[in-house]
């Protein structure tokens, strides 16, 4: 069977490109390499996602996308965000899905407001936001006849012109005709008559990241190996405030949106300083505040900053923040009293696969839609909160282009599967390159760099691709080794551009780096 759509990953990209698919009749294939469809990063999403507020316009948060940017942003991008997302959260999420979002007593919405948003304009359900659209687009999907779910199953690579038997396809344009994927012990090929990669970020490939260990960069380094563009992919966005947690790969981020309401950031002294950096202080662009948090602590010598939630008061706490105050308290902190150690960590992909406002790739038939992607959206530095906004904006778009525009495949006859498939190496030894990889891009490509430590970056992640080799040759193909080898590939694509990158601005701060005279943010980008 040829699907028209092979989606890969079911996050709020994934899951909405799928149902708008379906829901114009197109046969769609859904798959996910987790056994759960709650293990996404849009589950994990606590703030909120934009919506309009009071006085709001279209230009206001146009306005405000931009200037996170440092005006580094693809406009026409920008504004097709400012101008769809509100009217498609109110149309599918709110009226369709029915995602419970807050409202205040006299049945207003509840909005919270955000660093470097201009007035609020937050839509959340209490601080666990991502959770809530995330039950909904599951109980969506699994209720779709159009849709076939492949849960527990991952893509191995995508089948483009070098998987093919006839050579004359190698002398055309690069085109993609669907996935070979793993289920079980066999590596099967999935034809469609267009691919979509939906599959979220890579923050799992540094020491200190806000996502879960799934966030392997799986996305990235399929398209690079299917001959796809990739651009921005040094600009990693760094979430100011992760609870300091020594010796987990993991930490629990503490969102955004409680700054927004009151919580404020602590020196050692227990001194508010994050004026000094920027006009607007604890509300000041996530860029501005990670680096002013690690210099920070590199010039007092702590290995944390403290962040203190009692203005906000009790009761503000338990009603808005009910997930933090609990999963704080079971580690032994009261936020409505003690001030929380916090520290940076990796969160955000703000580069990608290179992608036009319909989400269409550089390789024909081949999509890219949210975190994956690169539509130019966010530039250098992302706007809080407008992540789960793209994923359902540029899922709509992708959608529409797909359904209108693709034409039918025949599957072409294929050449044998090189690999064979085989028993994962022991878990341990998977576990000390993971480590080794996380180590050396913390330390090396994280929120600050120059070129000396890029240089020994790329020395030791070339050393781990070359054993990740040995180990396929010797065990053969696995979904935890080919994880691991999407990690290491990921990682060599953010240290490379890095090294080719000698301007410093947005999100990392490289040593040595010139600021642009002009980001660039009236360019206009792809159609």
């Amino acid at each position: 069977m040829v699907y028209d759509a092979l989606v890969v990953g079911n996050g709020i990209a994934g899951s909405c490109t799928a149902l708008f698919l379906a829901r114009q009749g197109k046969s769609v294939c859904l798959v996910t390499k987790a056994s759960s469809l709650d293990e996404t990063n849009t589950a994990r999403a606590q703030g909120g996602i934009v919506f309009r507020g009071e006085g709001d316009t279209t230009d206001l948060l146009l306005g405000d996308i931009l200037r996170a940017s440092a005006f580094s942003s693809c406009r026409k991008s920008a504004r097709i965000l400012a101008r769809l997302g509100p009217m498609l959260v109110r149309r599918f999420l709110i009226e369709e899905l029915r995602v419970p979002f807050e409202r205040k007593k006299d049945g207003a919405w509840d909005l919270f407001q955000e660093g470097a948003h201009s007035l609020r304009r937050i839509l959340h359900v209490k601080d666990y936001t991502g959770k809530a659209i995330q039950e909904r687009l599951n109980e969506a999907v699994l209720k779709e006849r159009n849709i076939t779910l492949l849960s527990g199953t991952f893509v191995v690579e995508l089948i483009t012109s070098l998987h093919l038997a006839d050579f004359a396809f190698r002398y055309n344009p690069p085109e993609c005709f669907g996935a070979y994927v793993l289920r079980g012990n066999e590596v099967i090929p999935i034809f469609a008559h267009a691919t979509v990669l939906a599959t979220g970020g890579l923050n799992a490939i540094f020491r200190h990241s806000s996502g879960g260990p799934w966030c392997t960069g799986d996305g990235f380094a399929l398209a690079w190996r299917a001959q796809a563009t990739l651009v921005n992919m040094e600009y990693i966005q760094f979430h100011p405030t992760l609870l300091y947690s020594p010796g987990e790969p993991y930490a629990f981020l503490i969102s955004e949106a409680v700054r927004g309401e009151g919580a404020v950031l602590l020196d050692r002294e227990g001194k508010p300083f994050l004026e000094r950096f920027h006009p607007l202080g604890n509300l000041a662009p996530r860029d501005v505040v990670a680096r002013a948090i690690f210099q920070t602590m590199k010039e007092e010598g702590i290995p944390h900053v403290f962040l203190d939630l009692s203005p906000l008061g009790a009761e503000k706490i338990h009603t808005a923040f009910p997930e933090i105050f609990e999963e704080l308290r079971r580690r032994g902190f009261d936020a409505t009293r003690d001030p929380i150690p916090v520290v940076p960590g990796a969160h955000f992909a703000c580069g990608g696969v290179l992608s036009d406002s319909w989400g269409r790739t550089t390789v024909r038939r081949l999509y890219a839609v949210g975190e994956v992607a690169c539509t130019g959206v966010h530039g250098t530095n992302r706007l809080a909160s407008t992540s789960l906004l793209e994923g359902l904006v540029f899922a709509f778009r992708a959608a529409r282009s797909i359904a209108s525009s693709e034409p039918p495949l025949v599957p072409p006859p294929l050449l044998p599967f090189p690999e064979q498939v085989g028993e994962p190496p022991e878990e341990c030894l998977l576990a000390e390159f993971r480590r080794t990889v996380q180590e050396t891009m913390w330390e090396y490509v994280g929120l600050e760099r120059e070129k000396a430590g890029l240089f020994r970056a790329l020395d030791r992640l070339l050393e781990v691709k070359r054993s990740v080799l040995s180990l396929r040759q010797r065990y053969g193909i696995s979904a935890p080794l080919k994880e691991l080898e999407n990690m290491v590939d990921t990682a060599l694509l953010v240290t490379r551009a890095a090294l080719q990158n000698p301007l410093s601005f947005g999100t990392p701060l490289t040593r040595s780096g010139r600021a642009p005279f002009s980001p660039g943010g009236s360019q206009d980008g792809q159609s």
